[in-house]
């Protein structure tokens, strides 16, 4: 495949704004507490959200007849499929926390379909789309988040490095925190937030596939990453949030998340049990 032009039925969906409303209640917050280890956890009315929970509320309910073979929509409302570039991909986010979201607060949310880039690298062309959701409560919005998403022809999976490269050293961390993606953690993880992405529970499908076990959710590594900085480093309010997806992190083994807290800004890294880095992300405190 040569590089070409950007496929029509991509570029007519630029401008698009799809919308949805939901009411942020207990129980799913509760379900990802005590998936990351709370015991018996009890939210209440009027509870902050944790930052990059929102992702719980606002889900796309599709029946099974809208759904491909990989669980995926087959043509969403807002980003329509690629026939030359079938792999959809989830490359990183940004996220602008503008002011609290609460348990009991109604939502709604805009997801609007800003670009399309046509990029080539190492592994061939690709393309980036960009998708940008507001989701706000009755004091205005209060999350503004950037998504990048990559769209890959149909090839052959690469699933990692050969025995013989060796990864570079890791970044330098204060924290570091060993990470067991066992199939509890990342059922529950794919159900509370709707994700029937079949790479993330089907291992028959991965397999073939040619991935060597289950990919753990980027986003689960994302909330699990705020979680710890939540835990130790108690009191520091996430103003903006951005991370960055690289190799893939399988659940064939533990993976170990590093962290480094420089007054009101964090640093962090995901890494597998071989040292490869699946991804890396950054915080700004409110106010810097």
């Amino acid at each position: 495949m040569t590089m070409t032009s950007i496929p029509g039925n991509l570029t007519a969906a630029l401008g698009r704004i799809v919308a949805a409303e939901d009411v942020i209640t207990a129980a799913p917050v509760a379900g990802l507490m005590a998936a990351f280890g709370a015991d018996d956890p009890d939210p209440i009315l009027g509870d902050p959200l944790p930052p990059l929970w929102h992702g719980l509320f606002c889900t796309a309910k599709l029946p099974p007849s809208r759904l491909g073979t990989d669980g995926l929509a087959k043509d969403e409302d807002l980003l329509p499929a690629a026939a030359d570039y079938p792999n959809k991909l989830f490359g990183g986010a940004r996220f602008d926390f503008r002011s609290p979201l609460r348990i009991g607060d109604r939502i709604h949310k805009e997801s609007e379909v800003l670009s399309f880039d046509l990029k080539e690298g190492r592994s061939g062309i690709f393309i980036v789309g960009l998708v940008q959701h507001r989701i706000s409560n009755g004091d205005g919005i209060a999350v503004v988040e950037e998504n990048d998403i990559i769209f890959r022809p149909a090839s052959p999976v690469t699933t990692g490095s050969g025995s013989s490269q060796e990864p570079p050293p890791l970044p330098p961390a204060t924290v570091t925190r060993t990470v067991t993606p066992d199939p509890v953690l990342m059922f529950r993880h794919s159900a509370l937030t709707f994700n029937s992405h079949r790479i993330h529970y089907d291992r028959g499908y991965a397999a073939d596939k040619g991935y060597p076990g289950l990919l753990v959710q980027g986003t689960l590594i994302a909330r699990l990453m705020l979680d710890g900085l939540e835990k130790d480093v108690p009191g520091f309010a996430v103003g903006s949030f951005a991370f960055r997806s690289g190799k893939p992190i399988y659940d064939n083994d533990d993976f170990t998340i590093g962290m480094r807290v420089d007054d009101d800004t964090a640093e962090f890294w995901a890494a597998d049990r071989r040292g490869f880095i699946g991804m890396t992300a950054n915080v700004t405190a409110v106010g810097a």
